[in-house]
């Protein structure tokens, strides 16, 4: 019989323990919650052909990023806690710090898929089902600006979520740290909307990793567009996420090269770029829709 030991150099190697990390975030149970979840509410909202209204296209993101994207958070923060615990008994274990982190930030590409495939759900059920009565904006809004927010709020969010959440493994310690984060992450998000509601200032909402573009449709009828750039915001989002996977890195002191270093300032800089081009360019101010008749009557 052939053996199967792995060999300790490729033990080491990014590939196989990032394998093994993908695999255990996708059965991590409070993941797996979140994405049935995140699917079962897109159906239950694309079945109740009742109430057409409550499918805003660009509103639904929410869905994902809320249960796939808190759920990953608290996964992989738990996977990254739990690896450092039993490092000398996970046979594929590297010789660093950086490197398990590494193989981790590699696995949050499992929550951005899951991500992906709400996305390619959703436009294959408004094909299958057609746009709500509310969807205005297919014919006045590009199409760039759709793609940005779908994505930036959706698989973004995910990956997002899963990034923080090894972020939060390498650096918060005690007990509940990652519910911790969820709270206060759920509670600046919220927060950060309040310029919505009286319309002064609505670009300063952008900062926040998850910023509502869309209102979904209003009680008088009306759905609105909020003002900035959706491609821009797009940009700044992935910085965030790239800047949570260089400082869960930078947690090993070995880590902290040159290279490193260049990386998180380049990142930083690129990220404050593109979140000034969000609040200054794009859609100039809120755009409302015309009035949904049907909303309004029922």
């Amino acid at each position: 019989m052939t053996s199967t030991t792995i060999s300790p150099e490729r033990a080491s190697s990014l590939g196989p323990m990032a394998a093994i990390e993908a695999r255990r975030l996708a059965r991590h149970p409070v993941f797996v919650v979140g994405v049935v979840l995140t699917f079962t509410v897109l159906a239950l909202l694309y079945l109740l052909d009742d109430h057409p209204d409550f499918r805003d296209m660009l509103s639904t993101p929410v869905v994902p990023a809320f249960f796939i994207g808190l759920t990953s958070l608290v996964a992989t923060a738990r996977l990254t806690r739990s690896t450092e615990v039993a490092v000398e008994a996970v046979a594929t274990a590297p010789r660093t710090e950086a490197r398990r982190t590494t193989a981790l930030v590699v696995a949050c590409l499992v929550p951005f898929a899951a991500g992906v495939a709400w996305v390619a759900t959703l436009l294959v059920l408004v094909q299958v089902k057609g746009v709500s009565p509310q969807e205005w904006w297919f014919d006045t809004m590009p199409d760039w600006q759709v793609w940005s927010i779908l994505v930036a709020l959706g698989p973004v969010a995910c990956l997002g979520g899963a990034l923080l959440g090894v972020l939060t493994g390498r650096w918060l310690s005690f007990p509940g740290a990652a519910a911790v984060v969820v709270v206060v992450l759920v509670a600046v998000t919220m927060v950060s909307q309040l310029p919505l509601s009286d319309g002064d200032s609505v670009e300063l909402r952008l900062w926040v990793p998850w910023a509502m573009f869309h209102s979904g449709t209003m009680p008088d009828g009306t759905a609105w567009i909020y003002e900035g750039n959706p491609l821009a915001y797009l940009g700044y989002v992935l910085c965030l996420c790239a800047a949570a996977a260089l400082v869960a890195v930078w947690h090993d002191p070995t880590a902290r090269t040159p290279r490193l270093r260049g990386l998180v300032a380049g990142v930083v800089v690129v990220g404050l770029v593109c979140l000034a081009l969000a609040m200054t360019t794009g859609n100039a101010e809120t755009q409302v829709s015309p009035v949904n008749p049907r909303s309004v009557s029922e």
